[in-house]
C-alpha cells in the first residue's frame, strides 16, 4: 500500500481554478503551460502524483516538480518558465579605454582600407583583437556594446567631417616657416608708426597648408597704385 503524501493540498480560489481550466483547454497556449495547468488542476482535485503522471503520460518527477512549484510560488507563477538571463560579461575600465583608443585611431593605420570608422567595422575589429589585446570580455562585443562605450564619452567617430593628416615629411619645418611669417608681419604692424607712410606692409600667402589657418580675419583694402 502506497504511503500517504506529505505534500500539503493546493488551495486555489475560484478565479485561479477557472484560469487554470481555461489554459488547460486552450489550443493557443504553449504546450508546457497546458501540461502544467492540467497537473495543478488534478492535484488540487486530490489526485496523487503517480496517477497524474500516468494519466498525462509524463514522469512522476516532472509532476512533482510543478506541484512543488505551485505550492511554493502560486499557480500563476508556476505556469511560467524561470527567466534565465546569461551573465553579462564584466567590461573593465581598461577594456573601455582600449575601445575609445581604437575609435580615435585611423582604420588605415590598423590595416583597414577605410578612412573613418563605422560602428560595425569598429565592433568587428574589437571582437577580432580583444583577446590578444588582453580584454577577453570584449571578444563577443557587438555594435550595441561599442555604441554604449562611446556614448559614455561621448565620441562619434562616424560623424567626423574633417581632420588633419600629416603626410609631408617636412611638415613641421614648413609649419614653422608659415607661423614665423605670421609673427613677423604682426611685429612689423605693431612697430609701424602713423608717419611711416600711407601704405602698410602687405603679405600674401599662396598655397598655404590647409591645417594652418589664420587666427583672425583681416579686412583687405584695394590699393590703387
Amino acid at each position: 500500500m502506497a504511503g500517504k503524501s506529505r505534500r500539503p493540498k493546493l488551495v486555489l480560489t475560484a478565479e485561479q481554478l477557472q484560469q487554470l481550466k481555461s489554459i488547460g483547454q486552450s489550443v493557443k497556449a504553449p504546450a508546457r503551460e497546458l501540461l502544467r495547468a492540467r497537473i495543478l488542476i488534478r492535484y488540487h482535485a486530490g489526485e496523487s502524483v503517480a496517477r497524474i503522471a500516468r494519466d498525462l503520460r509524463t514522469t512522476r518527477k516532472s509532476v512533482a516538480k510543478w506541484v512543488n512549484r505551485g505550492l511554493a510560488v502560486g499557480p500563476e507563477t508556476a505556469l511560467k518558465d524561470t527567466y534565465h538571463r546569461p551573465k553579462e560579461p564584466v567590461i573593465t575600465e581598461e577594456a573601455r579605454a582600449w575601445v575609445v583608443h581604437l575609435a580615435c585611431s585611423k582604420p588605415r593605420d590598423l590595416g583597414h582600407a577605410a578612412e573613418l570608422w563605422t560602428r560595425s567595422a569598429l565592433a568587428a575589429h574589437v571582437r577580432e583583437h580583444a583577446t590578444e589585446a588582453g580584454h577577453p570580455s570584449l571578444a563577443k562585443a557587438v555594435k550595441a556594446t561599442v555604441h554604449r562605450i562611446l556614448a559614455d564619452q561621448p565620441l562619434h567617430p562616424e560623424r567626423v567631417r574633417y581632420y588633419m593628416e600629416r603626410r609631408d615629411p617636412q611638415f613641421e619645418e614648413k609649419m614653422a616657416n608659415v607661423l614665423l611669417v605670421y609673427r613677423q608681419v604682426a611685429l612689423q604692424n605693431e612697430r609701424r608708426r602713423p608717419d611711416d607712410g600711407p601704405l602698410p606692409i602687405v603679405t600674401v600667402a599662396v598655397d598655404e597648408k590647409p591645417g594652418l589657418q589664420a587666427i583672425a580675419n583681416f579686412q583687405m583694402k584695394r590699393l590703387t597704385l
